[in-house]
């Protein structure tokens, strides 16, 4: 085997667990006991998902993996717990979804994208049961532009006009500006020089190059400042007090807007933190109105990451200052969330990041071999730590040919679970402020004082409001429904219903409703999509209730546009174009479902069914002498009141289980052992022909084992997904550079990579001499805790 040259592009660290330092915590203090009681009650996952790459065409696949970690240590989460994935329209409509069941933490899947799909903005919400008792905040998001170029020979008119309004709405969104300011701490304090941050953006959200100056209530001219990255600045002011100021601004060069900057406080706490030799220094410093009220008062700060309390402890004001050291080596890495108290309230707080450059590092071994003729790459990957020691976790792989600078957002798993669960809003190219090659401190500075903390508020926190649990964790499939009873519109409750799992399986399942009417059955774990049958027995009066199953949210999920959004480019339909039914539809809006059997003879004028738990008659003959509609009964002649026919008898016909026999046949039968009695006269009786000029009564007999359900229903549910291998040669590959407009091409991905130079951990995928350079793209978690992120470019010599 030969080696092949590589170049690393980019090369980001594996965060391993840490040995913090030694924390000063004060365990006593009433914020310190709540935030510990709230965490307690109220834990929480995050999820990230790997995709194989940023950008896709219909006819493509969505390879994925899922890392799924506890939001306050970071480590895997161990349980079996079900993940969903959503992939939803511009116009907030699920177009395809997945349940995946993950273990240790790892699942995998894949989206096949169908032709039909219209070409659009997507993006996909992905999360567990259990992290939407947080609130949608938390649960994960990704945006995307899926290319579609035959959806304008299919697009409906509908859609053209959306389409055209979507741009339009987003053209006048990337037009109007808007500037926020962010005193250091919270309050803008009179008599103390105070840092404040800015951020200028789009209504989309997108930072905007901004510059201006600060002007006093008379019109004079403080100070100036300019946007240094991603619409984000900061600048000085010591405000006075009783003044006001405002900020003359410039968006882009465009003509100066005045904005409010927020109103100065007398008796505030301005903070301020430093980064001095390994050290975080937070300083805090009170006005002079407010000296006096701050001196011998509780004054108490904790430092927390994700939850966990770093430092707690109580500080003195020396005049109008106060200070706390805390070493950067207590803390994990992450967003230090601090926050100063004054009288048991929070009072200024601020946010500060913490990378402690302890890592694993991925080392890549590339091979070139030759297998039947055909040339083949091989790669290898190494995860080491500091001391060399190789490292194994859960990985996942993607390698990519053709133009790797694709639009839309790109983040990773270090970005996601350091950066963007925990703040506010949507962060502008997240991975850009964890490269190492970037030097991005003052940049990641601005973003953590204009950014909000998002876990929690202390105000809940100190309430001791804990977000109430509405969904619990899962791991198998549900399915659940309600039944109605038609004729009063009100619940069924108690009422038996029955579930058969179709498909090749032929499972049966029984449950009864609650005090609700609501039925459920759990514990189940099917793959795929599979169809089931739902029955229930009659009500009293002997017609069946109405059965709905839910199916979840299809509609209604809010897409918003942001920073990833692009224009849609199909907004008129081409010269080839033609009518297809559903056209751009999602194959969820409505459950596939099949009604009732048609009745083999047509509607009865009369169905009695008969319960076998409650029937107290000894033969058909006297359940037709009680409920019997329309019927004249002497003795043992039975006919049907009014004329039925004229020349032949009155009698009517007799049926059992659609097959002409005696009257007594049928009369004598214990009702016990019948499931339903039809009964049909005049007009209804008419395709019987000469034989039913009386009438027809016809029986049906249980089946074995039959509880004497009606009127089943069929659907079609989502089952656990399962994930395909992905395939790869050198046809599909030259297939695929053949009018391909995709900014990069999928050569190979692989979702349970194993690191390591042993000769088994090797992956090997074909080489075509054209491909060009490669990017290799490595994601995933230890199972001890950590996660990582690299990426390298691969230059091909034959």
């Amino acid at each position: 085997m030969k080696l092949l040259k590589f170049t690393v592009v980019t090369l980001l660290m594996l965060i391993i667990p840490l040995n913090y330092g030694e924390a000063q915590v004060n365990q006593g203090h009433e914020p310190v006991k709540k935030l510990y009681d709230y965490f307690r009650q109220a834990s929480s996952q995050k999820l990230h998902i790997h995709f194989n790459k940023n950008r896709y065409n219909t006819g493509e696949v969505m390879w994925f993996n899922a890392y799924l970690l506890d939001a306050v240590n970071h480590m895997p989460d161990t349980a079996e717990t079900n993940i969903y994935v959503d992939l939803i329209n511009s116009d907030g409509v699920i177009m395809e979804k997945r349940v995946l069941l993950a273990l240790n933490g790892v699942a995998e899947g894949d989206i096949s994208l169908p032709v039909s799909l219209p070409d659009g903005n997507y993006y996909v919400r992905a999360y567990t049961s259990w992290m939407r008792n947080s609130g949608d905040d938390f649960l994960f998001e990704r945006y995307f532009y899926i290319s579609n170029p035959r959806y304008e020979d299919i697009i409906p008119r509908a859609a053209v006009r959306s389409n055209r309004r979507f741009n339009s709405d987003l053209d006048r969104m990337a037009e109007a500006y808007e500037i926020g300011f962010f005193p250091e701490g919270g309050d803008m304090v009179t008599g103390v020089k105070n840092r404040i941050a800015f951020k200028a953006v789009d209504a989309l959200g997108r930072g905007i190059e901004a510059e201006g100056f600060v002007l006093d209530g008379f019109g004079n001219e403080i100070t100036t400042f300019k946007t240094v990255h991603a619409g984000m600045g900061s600048f000085e002011l010591e405000p006075q007090e009783g003044g006001s100021y405002q900020a003359s601004v410039s968006f882009n060069g465009s003509r100066p807007v005045l904005f409010n900057l927020p109103a100065p406080v007398a008796d505030g706490i301005a903070l301020r933190v430093e980064r001095d030799n390994g050290n975080i220094i937070v300083n805090l410093y009170s006005g002079p109105s407010g000296s006096d009220q701050h001196t011998g008062r509780d004054i108490f700060l904790i430092a927390h990451t994700r939850g966990k309390i770093i430092h707690s402890g109580s500080l003195s004001f020396t005049g109008n200052m106060a200070n706390a050291t805390i070493p950067e080596t207590s803390f994990p890495t992450g967003i230090a969330h601090i926050t100063v108290f004054s009288g048991g309230l929070p009072e200024a707080e601020r946010l500060v990041f913490v990378n402690r450059d302890d890592s694993f590092v991925f080392i890549p071994r590339v091979v070139k071999t030759e297998f039947e003729g055909q040339q083949y790459i091989g790669v290898q990957m190494e995860a080491v730590d500091t001391n060399d020691n190789i490292v194994e976790g859960h990985f996942s792989l993607s390698v990519l040919a053709g133009d790797f600078t694709s639009p839309g957002s790109s983040p990773n798993i270090l970005s996601n679970f350091l950066l963007s669960s925990d703040l506010k809003g949507i962060i502008e190219d997240p991975q850009n402020y964890l490269d190492p090659e970037k030097d991005m401190d003052e940049e990641l500075d601005h973003l953590m004082m204009t950014h909000g903390w998002r876990r929690f508020s202390w105000e809940s926190v100190l309430a001791g409001e804990i977000p109430e649990v509405h969904h619990k964790p899962t791991s198998t499939l549900t399915v659940q429904g309600r039944l109605t009873n038609p004729a009063k519109n009100e619940p069924v409750n108690n009422q038996f219903v029955q579930m058969k799992v179709l498909s090749g399986h032929n499972d049966v399942y029984e449950t009864r409703t609650n005090n609700r009417g609501i039925f459920t059955f759990d514990d189940l774990a099917y793959p795929d999509n599979f169809r089931i049958e739902i029955s229930s027995t009659r009500l009293p009066g002997n017609y069946p209730p109405d059965i709905e199953l839910f199916a979840g949210d299809i509609r209604g999920h809010g897409y918003v546009p942001n920073i990833y959004t692009g224009e849609e480019l199909i907004t008129q339909r081409s010269r080839n174009w033609s009518r297809v039914a559903d056209a751009g539809r999602s194959p969820y809006e409505s459950l596939p479902e099949r009604g009732p059997t048609p009745q083999q003879y047509g509607v009865p004028d009369q169905t009695i069914y008969i319960d076998r738990e409650t029937v107290t008659h000894r033969t058909v003959y006297d359940v037709l002498v009680e409920r019997g509609q329309g019927l004249q009964i002497y003795g043992n002649q039975i006919m049907f009141r009014g004329p039925v026919s004229i020349n032949l008898s009155s009698e009517p016909m007799f049926m059992l289980d659609g097959v002409q026999t005696s009257k007594d046949a049928v009369l004598s039968i214990n009702p016990r052992e019948v499931e339903r009695i039809e009964l049909f006269r005049g007009a209804s009786a008419s395709m019987f022909g000469v034989r039913g000029g009386g009438g027809v009564i016809i029986a049906y007999t249980r089946r074995p084992g039959d509880p004497g359900f009606q009127d089943a229903r069929e659907y079609l549910i989502t089952g656990y997904h399962t994930s395909r291998q992905f395939y790869s040669d050198v046809v599909s590959l030259a297939f695929r550079r053949g009018g391909d407009d995709l900014p990069a091409r999928a050569v190979y991905w692989e979702p349970g990579l194993v690191t390591g130079y042993d000769d088994e951990n090797i992956v090997y995928f074909p080489f075509s001499g054209d491909l060009g350079p490669l990017k290799i793209v490595i994601e995933g978690i230890g199972p001890e805790g950590g996660m990582g992120f690299g990426e390298f470019t691969l230059e091909l010599r034959q």
